[in-house]
């Protein structure tokens, strides 16, 4: 069985000889990680990386521990995900003679937890194959790429479950009290928007730089900018690029300076 994951895991970054392997060849997931590796480690946006950038700082961990890190966040999305099935699910009924606002909210509830059920099929997935690869610069790169799905399909059920849950209280209660209800569901997810933008996306100005012009210009990258003292966008993420490129492991180091020479 040594023998067996020593071989799953054979790659010269991770401290293990590879079987016929060859420096002078490298596969195309192997040429597209160096590439987007080489992107995010610099100022260069003439090719945006996509929201795997989020999960890109990995790379600046030690080796060993950057899976460990891919199942910690996947194993805190797989518990919120259930939790929050086993919630919108009670919303997600359909009853004869319905309101128009029961109707539009059971629809929503019912999309929310066919998305949950995906999210935890996709983390499912995640799960098996992270923990067989190694934590490579390749497998690091991939592991951020396959995190992207579940991550935005847990964002939008949650936005569809709180929207559920608001129109759910206006057609239950009614009046006063339910107007009262469903204006405090939407409260709290503007209030989860302001936690985001100021204790998370302020400390992420790197991954920001590095995503498309208009996924910059939402709300939570302004609450952000404001948080960081209206500082540049630009600015914030060479500050972070310098931090990073202090602690840089040696295999990353490697493929920066490959472009260098």
């Amino acid at each position: 069985m040594l023998l067996l994951d020593r071989r799953n895991r054979a790659h010269p970054e991770d401290g293990v000889d590879a079987p016929m392997h060859s420096e002078a060849k490298r596969c195309p997931m192997e040429l597209r990680a160096e590439q987007a590796v080489r992107v995010y480690f610099s100022l260069d946006k003439t090719r945006p990386l996509g929201f795997e950038a989020f999960f890109l700082d990995i790379l600046a961990y030690p080796p060993k521990d950057r899976v460990p890190q891919f199942m910690f966040m996947a194993e805190m999305m797989s518990i919120s995900t259930g939790l929050l099935l086993f919630f919108v699910q009670t919303l997600a009924t359909f009853e004869d003679e319905m309101s128009k606002l029961g109707l539009v909210s059971a629809a929503m509830a019912t999309a929310a937890v066919l998305m949950f059920i995906g999210v935890s099929c996709m983390l499912m997935m995640f799960g098996m194959t992270a923990s067989k690869v190694s934590s490579s610069v390749k497998h690091v790169f991939a592991l951020s790429e396959g995190f992207v799905a579940p991550f935005m399909g847990f964002v939008y059920a949650v936005h569809l479950s709180i929207a559920a849950f608001a129109l759910h209280a206006l057609d239950s209660v009614g009046g006063t009290l339910g107007v009262g209800v469903c204006a405090f569901a939407c409260l709290t997810l503007v209030f989860i928007y302001f936690y985001i933008g100021v204790h998370v996306v302020t400390n992420e100005a790197l991954p920001v730089y590095h995503l498309s012009f208009w996924n910059q210009m939402d709300l939570v990258n302004g609450i952000a900018w404001v948080t960081s003292g209206r500082r540049a966008l630009t600015e914030r993420a060479s500050r972070e690029l310098d931090a990073l490129m202090r602690v840089l492991p040696e295999d990353v180091r490697r493929i920066l300076e490959e472009k260098d020479t």
